[in-house]
């Protein structure tokens, strides 16, 4: 293969490679859509200039065919190697170019991804501190959506949209539970048909208890008993603090929230769904759609991380 095939193929495989990064940074920045057009900007202009690349090297590459043709297979370094410091000098221009408008987007990205991790914690145990749970099926836009809500003290706007979302949301969650947890199902199908007739003092306790079932059989700790202050839970939690992202996800099952609060931790007035004074008998009030619809969230959480977090250690340790 000559110098000019080998700088031309160069020159394709180094277009494919920023496309591809074009195409990478539109799919993780589409909220800035600044850096969206000037991506297009600068690639515009990359793609004609290959064209005029291509056309200037065609009586080149013609005329080396010809000169193949006529000396056979006589090398002549002297006419192919001109053509080097134009396409090097053109593509070091076209790289600091692009990177101009790359580097800050990175930048960006590289903050968001930091940032990322502690925002998603302070969302996920507000959401708690409220009894309530994330569904993975739930963007992480409206993740923000109801941190803001809350954070702004509109809390009743907050829940009524939370209970709409799990309302509409109740059989694809219930067979979702069912598929992971078969041998659970007719106990899963007993708490959502008591939800479903708004029998909700039956439906709240099997759905706390199943919570705690599910995570016993899965990571082989409690959510509700505690060990040195915290849920049973932390201990498996625990073992992904370096993963960041990870841990932040898990948080809810390493924290104390008003569902896991013992006695001592429940202020004078508590009045939130604790699973404590529902499974004990304290509590004769806690039958509302809405603990149902907190407690469906909770076993929905807890069933949907729990079993993605196993499946993607045993992936990462087989």
């Amino acid at each position: 293969m000559t110098i000019q095939n080998k700088s031309m193929d160069a020159l394709d495989a180094h277009c494919r490679d920023w496309r591809q990064i074009a195409e990478q940074m539109r799919a993780h920045v589409a909220p800035a859509l600044k850096i969206q057009q000037e991506l297009q900007r600068s690639l515009g202009p990359f793609v004609e200039a290959q064209k005029a690349y291509e056309k200037l090297l065609e009586p080149i590459l013609n005329e080396q065919k010809r000169w193949r043709e006529l000396i056979g297979s006589i090398k002549v370094p002297h006419f192919e190697l001109p053509i080097l410091p134009l396409l090097t000098k053109q593509v070091l221009a076209f790289q600091e170019s692009v990177r101009e408008v790359i580097s800050p987007a990175f930048e960006q990205l590289q903050r968001s991804f930091r940032d990322l991790p502690p925002r998603t914690q302070e969302a996920l145990l507000l959401l708690g501190d409220h009894g309530w749970y994330f569904d993975l099926e739930m963007p992480l836009s409206g993740l923000w959506e109801l941190k803001k809500a809350l954070s702004e003290g509109n809390v009743e706007e907050a829940e009524d949209g939370l209970a709409n979302y799990f309302e509409a949301r109740l059989e694809e969650i219930e067979k979702s539970i069912s598929e992971r947890f078969p041998h659970r199902a007719h106990l899963i199908k007993a708490a959502f048909n008591a939800h479903r007739r708004q029998e909700y003092e039956l439906s709240i306790p099997v759905l706390l208890a199943q919570t705690d079932g599910i995570c016993k059989e899965v990571v082989n700790q409690y959510l509700f008993i505690k060990q040195n202050k915290k849920p049973g839970t932390a201990i498996y939690v625990d073992r992904f603090a370096a993963d960041t992202f990870r841990a932040a996800f898990l948080s809810p099952l390493a924290r104390t929230l008003p569902i896991n609060a013992s006695e001592r931790e429940r202020p004078a007035g508590f009045d939130a769904l604790n699973r404590h004074t529902v499974l004990h008998g304290e509590s004769l009030d806690y039958g509302s759609k809405v603990n149902s619809l907190k407690s469906i969230s909770l076993v929905n959480y807890v069933a949907c991380v729990l079993v993605v977090e196993k499946v993607s250690t045993e992936k990462s340790s087989g």
